[in-house]
Parts: structure tokens; sequence; C-alpha cells
């Protein structure tokens, strides 16, 4: 998404270096999964799938949730075979419409019994899609159900699993400390927004306000726990939000088809990840405690530039990171409202049907 790829490279590995420097040595794991069970939503393709499958190397117990029955069980196969030890580890799938909140509660109660009356230990949604277009071209059907797929699902299965994890329990029942993990997957889009987004970025802003009003507040029920005549939950719960680019993906390689061809200028210089590199880079950043966290370098300078009351990572670097965007993102953001007038001035009013173009 950054416009100006001849100064990006060297301006990225200058950033990057300094950054490893002073922050790359952490070795503390703030996201143990083995034999912890492990609910992932939109787990049977994409970044989901290699999610789960990531998470099986590691030694988790996994279940997967799409609406897809067949794919539910090819996915359910690799992601056994990836197995730390698959004679312990469980694995198990469920077909369910997360744009339904008795779905996502029904999703809730069938883990729990699975899990032997124990709720999941991690929550991880994945569940999504985009679809590109000119705001005003774009059918309001599509409109309403991007925010059904994205923030609907997302905000469906936290309740769910938030309802699940918070109840109080007496005094003197916790006999060990315990922490749970709810996740989020939104999109760097919504720190740099793009002409050809309108449908898709703003249901993934919503899962970011979300995500930081949540981070906040189960912290009320965090504290609950400090004071041992307290009833409280049983274990503490930890929000993070992660933020990828471009995903090598079947949802990526129907996206290609329908976005504009303008979207496709501005965002030129967003080379694509594997879902294995996102899966991969997010878990890291898990095991580090992050959380808001990006997946490649040009992602978190887009963050940096835009993070607002959101937590930090780390106050330093996030901080100085904050400064150097905001002066590079002085170029950017008119570069790309010029980019816009200038192909509104050479292609004209954008047609009905601009966004199938080839």
């Amino acid at each position: 998404m950054f416009p100006f790829k001849e100064t990006l490279s060297n301006f990225e590995l200058g950033v990057g270096f300094a950054l490893f420097i002073l922050f790359g040595f952490a070795t503390t794991n703030h996201f143990v999964v083995h034999e912890k069970t492990v609910v992932i939503t939109g787990g049977s393709e994409g970044m989901g799938k290699s999610v789960a499958i990531g998470l099986s190397r590691k030694g988790a117990h996994v279940v997967i949730v799409s609406r897809t029955v067949e794919k539910l069980e090819s996915a359910l196969e690799e992601i056994k075979a990836a197995a730390f030890n698959s004679t312990s580890q469980r694995f198990h799938y469920i077909s369910a419409d997360l744009r339904d909140a008795d779905e996502a509660d029904r999703v809730l109660t069938e883990v729990t019994a699975w899990n032997n009356g124990i709720p999941p230990d991690v929550v991880w949604c994945c569940a999504g899609q985009s679809l590109p277009g000119y705001f005003i071209n774009t059918p309001t059907q599509t409109l309403r159900d991007q925010m059904d797929t994205i923030y609907w699902t997302a905000a469906f299965t936290a309740h769910a699993t938030l309802r699940k994890w918070l109840v109080p329990i007496a005094p003197g029942q916790n006999t060990k400390p315990r922490r749970r993990h709810l996740i989020f997957t939104a999109s760097a889009a919504v720190f740099v927004p793009l002409t050809g987004y309108a449908p898709y970025t703003p249901a993934k802003a919503a899962m970011r306000a979300l995500s930081d009003t949540l981070v906040q507040e189960v912290e009320v029920y965090n504290g609950s726990r400090s004071n041992p005549r307290n009833v409280a939950p049983a274990a503490d719960v930890k929000v993070h939000i992660i933020y990828p680019m471009g995903i090598l993906s079947p949802g990526f390689t129907y996206e290609q088809q329908v976005k504009p061809e303008l979207t496709k200028l501005l965002e030129e210089a967003d080379k694509p990840q594997t879902p294995e590199e996102v899966a991969r880079v997010a878990i890291k950043g898990l095991e580090r405690g992050e959380y808001m966290i990006t997946t490649m370098l040009t992602a978190t300078l887009m963050k940096a530039s835009a993070m607002g009351a959101s937590p930090r990572n780390y106050c330093l670097r996030d901080t100085i990171t904050s400064w150097i965007s905001s002066l590079a993102f002085l170029y950017v953001i008119p570069d790309l409202t010029s980019k816009a007038w200038k192909w509104g001035r050479r292609y004209g009013v954008p047609e009905k049907n601009e966004r199938y173009r080839s």
C-alpha cells in the first residue's frame, strides 16, 4: 500500500534493523498452546487453516469452524497430519454460520462439551472475506454482507466466548493461574484506507474499535481475580488483534478479479504473503505478548502512523516508529489522493461495472 516504492525498501531496512537491535531478543513465551484447546473460525482455508496447522504443530487441541463441511473435513486432515503428538492431541470441526449470534453460542457450547465441560483456552476469529469496489457502485446488500461476514461474525463469536469465560466462580476455587486468549483478525487497511475498499475497511475498523474496547474492559474481570475474597472468573483473559496485509488464498484470488484497477495501482507496493507466513508471524507476535500484531514491516509503519489511543506493544519503540511514520505519511496521503484525482482525470467516472474489469 505504500506508493513510494523506490525509497521504501531502504527505509524499511534501516528501521527494521534498528528495531531488531533494540527489541528483537525477547524470549518469554506468552502464548503457550501445548495441550490447550483452540477454536479457529474461518479455519477451513487460507490464514485460518494455516493458523490451525501451526498451533497443531505446537501441541494444541484444535477445533475449526466454517460453513462448508467438505472444506472442513479436508482441512482437518491436514491439521491432524501436522500434530506434535497425534496420539494425545484431539481435533474437531463444527459447521456453523457465525453471522447468526445463536450459531456462535452453539459453537461455544459444543466446544465446551467436547472439551469435557471446560471452555476453550484460545478463540481466534479468522472468518471473513473482502469484496472491493467503488462505494456507490456496490449494492447495499453487499455493504451489509461485508459487515455481517467480517464484523458481526467476530463480534458474535467474542460475545459468546466471553460469556463462557467470564462466568464468576466462588472464592478459593482457583487452584492455579490460567490465561485465555481472544484474538481478532483485522487488516492493515484500517490504518491507510484506500479507494476501492469502502465495502470492506469499515467492517475491519469496527473490529479494531471492538478489540480496543475489550482489551480494556476485560481488565475489570482480570482485576477481580487479584482479590482472593472476590467472586471472579476462572482465568485472566488477554485480547489481541492481528493486522495482515494481502494474503495469497482462494479469497484473495477472487478479490483480485473484482478489485478496481485504481485500487491495484494504489496498493502496488503491497506484496501478498502466503497464509503460512502470516500465521507464523502472527503466532510469534502472540508468543511475545503483543496486542496489535502486524505481519510485515510495511504494515508496522502503517500501524505506527495511526495508533491513536490503541494500547502499545512497546512504549518506546512504538513512539519512535510513530514519529518516523508520521513524517513519511506527510507525503503518502497526498500522493494517494493525487493518484485518485489523476485517475479520474484520465479515465473519467467509473462505470457501473468498473470493479469487474479485468
